[in-house]
């Protein structure tokens, strides 16, 4: 039986001032706009909710609460804010502000967010309690998350983080999340599967997932991905302008970019592209494992250096490294390519792209994922598998987790390459250099010995070891004029 909650405490993440860095090119944004121009991606027509705890509000002091951003600050002029809570904020927050800079500002990379609903952290979790997994107010596609907390109990802990991952998977509302800015035990929101756990790139936040109880243990792979900033509350917004600019890329490309789609009750149909999978996986695949910034002195230096590899393929410290968008971009730019078990073209994928596989995990032919390529040249190989946590709807929110590996064949030598298969993690990731005139097969497989049927999205990203950019494919221009002038990428058709 689902019991409401009591009130959950929250400790605020330290922040900087609003004025919003100059990140972007370590980034890869300025990258991205040098090669699309007036037809970057903005953000536009992605809903979003910025969730944040409030800093009055307390267990004995309930009444004025102080959560949402100044929307008479510049960085906001445009913008149309919802206040969904059954308490408005007294007064502006100056972390809400900075935040939302970050996210939804004119000078944010996702700057064409123009919806946004503004949420105290306790009422967003309130929203969520229910029998059913309710669409998101204002049919929202991303929510910010730049606190951290714990619920009165372990319990009520575990349910709220259940609840959480439920939105992902039911109503592909993709969670991006802050850690700890430094090594805690705050669950709240770090520890859920489904979620994009954001940490910063000298590494210096928590790592690793909190133990609540027996399907949330302790050390699963937190954070996913980081960031240039100093806080994680400057970091994740961030991330989550980015995977604003990755829906509207996969939204707008539609059937262009995707083999298929689903309809979301209250938030209607969302594309294969768009998918909270297929984002996750895309920043996924597309981070830095390397960095060479200007807007901090904070680089990736050692990834996966001794004592810092996980199970899945990641480092613990940087998670999959720091957030390209460029690469991110190309991935879902470069369309869904499916498996050669699902129908795929027998010739080599391409360079960047993604599929999506709704129904993988049986004995016979869907039993494996194929998707073969030749190194015509040394590649640099990075590819992401993601599946959600299945939290079903029954009172008891029952969960679900399949096992899915991933690995390399290279043909060509007989052998496997590389291979990531933890048993814990919901992500299974690849990085490697690839030999020139090789063949190659990636595989995804299960790693259960009885069949079930779960989706799957899973993203690569192959670049010259000389670091040439992967060009944009050559319909990609003259797709232009035929979404009014939107910079939408064309799959190439075979």
């Amino acid at each position: 039986m689902i019991k409401k909650p009591g009130f959950y405490l929250f400790s605020m993440m330290f922040w900087a001032s609003s004025s919003v860095a100059d990140y972007k090119s370590d980034i890869g944004y300025q990258a991205l706009l040098m090669q699309l121009g007036a037809n970057v991606p903005t953000g536009d027509g992605v809903n979003v909710v910025h969730a944040e705890a409030s800093a009055i509000e307390s267990k004995d002091n309930p009444a004025y609460p102080i959560y949402a951003p100044d929307i008479l600050n510049a960085q906001f002029a445009g913008k149309t804010f919802s206040f969904p809570g059954k308490k408005a904020s007294t007064s502006p927050s100056a972390h809400a502000t900075s935040v939302g800079a970050r996210f939804y500002g004119n000078d944010a990379i996702a700057h064409g967010i123009s919806n946004i609903a503004s949420y105290d952290a306790n009422v967003w979790l309130d929203s969520l309690i229910s029998a059913r997994a309710l669409a998101p107010v204002n049919a929202s596609r991303i929510a910010n998350h730049s606190w951290i907390g714990k619920g009165d109990s372990a319990p009520e802990t575990a349910m709220l983080l259940r609840f959480v991952d439920r939105q992902v998977q039911r109503n592909e509302f993709i969670q991006v999340v802050g850690m700890n800015n430094g090594l805690g035990d705050s669950p709240l929101l770090g520890s859920a599967y489904n979620a994009i756990a954001v940490g910063r790139t000298d590494g210096q936040q928590d790592r690793g997932s909190d133990a609540v109880d027996a399907l949330y243990v302790a050390g699963r792979t937190r954070p996913d991905v980081v960031a240039p900033q100093t806080t994680t509350s400057g970091a994740t917004p961030i991330v989550a302008a980015a995977a604003a600019l990755l829906v509207e890329t996969g939204h707008k490309g539609a059937q262009n970019l995707s083999n298929g789609s689903v309809n979301i009750e209250g938030v209607g149909t969302i594309y294969n592209a768009e998918r909270a999978e297929t984002v996750k996986a895309a920043l996924l695949a597309g981070a830095d494992r390397a960095t060479h910034n200007t807007s901090t002195p904070d680089n990736i230096v050692d990834y996966r250096s001794s004592g810092h590899q996980t199970i899945n393929g990641l480092d613990d410290r940087f998670g999959a490294g720091q957030l390209n968008i460029l690469h991110s971009y190309q991935i879902i730019a470069g369309g869904e390519q499916d498996s050669l078990e699902d129908g795929g073209h027998p010739d080599d994928i391409g360079l960047a792209g993604f599929d999506v596989d709704t129904a993988f995990g049986g004995l016979d032919s869907n039993s494996l994922g194929t998707y073969k390529f030749a190194a015509e040249k040394a590649l640099k190989l990075q590819a992401a598998l993601v599946w959600n946590l299945g939290v079903s709807n029954d009172l008891n929110l029952t969960t679900t987790l399949h096992d899915l590996n991933l690995e390399l064949f290279d043909s060509t030598a007989q052998n496997i390459a590389a291979f990531s298969a933890s048993s814990v993690d919901n992500s299974e990731n690849l990085w490697l250099n690839l030999v020139s005139g090789h063949q190659y097969e990636l595989r995804v497989k299960s790693g259960e010995a009885s069949p079930f049927s779960w989706d799957y999205a899973l993203a690569w990203h192959m670049s010259p070891l000389q670091s040439a950019p992967v060009p944009l494919p050559g319909a990609f221009y003259l797709f232009l004029s035929a979404l009014g002038g939107l910079g939408w990428v064309v799959r190439r058709k075979r």
